[in-house]
């Protein structure tokens, strides 16, 4: 009897083991299996973002030719992975310029439309000549404006953008194409202090914008200086100081075909 009783308890907690064991590994599977499949598909939209930002780098491309080169229209072939592609709210630019010995002066406006696309990863956003990558709440500028800040000649390119007719968004997993074309191109005005001035002009841009932070970053690495507002706020306004100043407008239109 002894021998059963030792027998039986030996089966038992081997049986209790195997299922202790059993359950063990089958939770442990289903934490990585978890856990692999969300990382699996968080891998897969910042990709998705990745190849969208890839895509809007052709863009802009494409607009530099309108800008500089004076193509009438480009065409950017753009894929949509469960995403959207439309417009966002109007981003808002002006250019004062002021020189103390002349009293002189003079102020610039232009809005523009951005281009977005918006993904489960984040955004993409062409706006005012400049790409962003927007990441939960930072946006980083991909592609530069074209600034040209200096003490003797600067330039001030402003790129409006709109939507043609009644182009307006679009969504789901289809490839579109953003057809982009030139409707003006001007110079807004040139403004220079002399050559008997003793001090430069004063120039200040202030960007009102939901990526007023990123545009923050891109005029203090053009050496310019921070006066007023806040990214906060969504509007900065920095300054710089040169002898001759252009302000350039080119218009174009973004017409989304599905």
């Amino acid at each position: 009897m002894t021998s059963v009783a030792l027998f039986d308890r030996r089966g038992a907690s081997e049986t209790i083991g195997f299922v202790f064991v059993f359950a063990l590994v089958t939770a442990s599977v289903g934490v990585i299996y978890t856990t692999g499949i969300g990382g699996l598909a968080d891998a897969r939209e910042d990709e998705q973002l990745t190849n969208a930002v890839r895509a809007f780098d052709v863009l802009d491309d494409n607009v530099a030719d309108l800008t500089r080169e004076g193509a009438p229209s480009r065409a950017t072939e753009l894929k949509l992975s469960d995403a959207g592609l439309g417009f966002g709210d109007p981003v808002t630019f002006e250019v004062q310029v002021n020189h103390t010995d002349t009293d002189a002066n003079a102020t610039y406006r232009a809005n523009t439309r951005p281009l977005v696309y918006s993904g489960e990863a984040g955004k993409v956003v062409f706006s005012a000549g400049a790409t962003f990558r927007v990441d939960g709440g930072s946006a980083a500028m991909r592609s530069k404006p074209g600034f040209l800040v200096d003490d003797r000649r600067s330039l001030v390119p402003l790129l409006v953008a709109y939507p043609q007719g009644g182009s307006g968004g679009v969504g789901g997993s289809s490839t579109v194409l953003v057809v982009t074309h030139r409707q003006s191109q001007q110079l807004d005005g040139e403004f220079d202090t002399g050559p008997d001035a003793a001090d430069e002009a004063r120039v200040n841009v202030t960007v009102e914008s939901p990526r007023a932070a990123a545009w923050g970053r891109y005029f203090e690495a053009q050496g310019m200086t921070a006066i007023d507002g806040t990214a906060d706020d969504g509007d900065v306004t920095y300054q710089f100081r040169t002898d001759h100043l252009l302000v350039s407008e080119t218009v174009v239109e973004f017409d989304i075909n599905a």
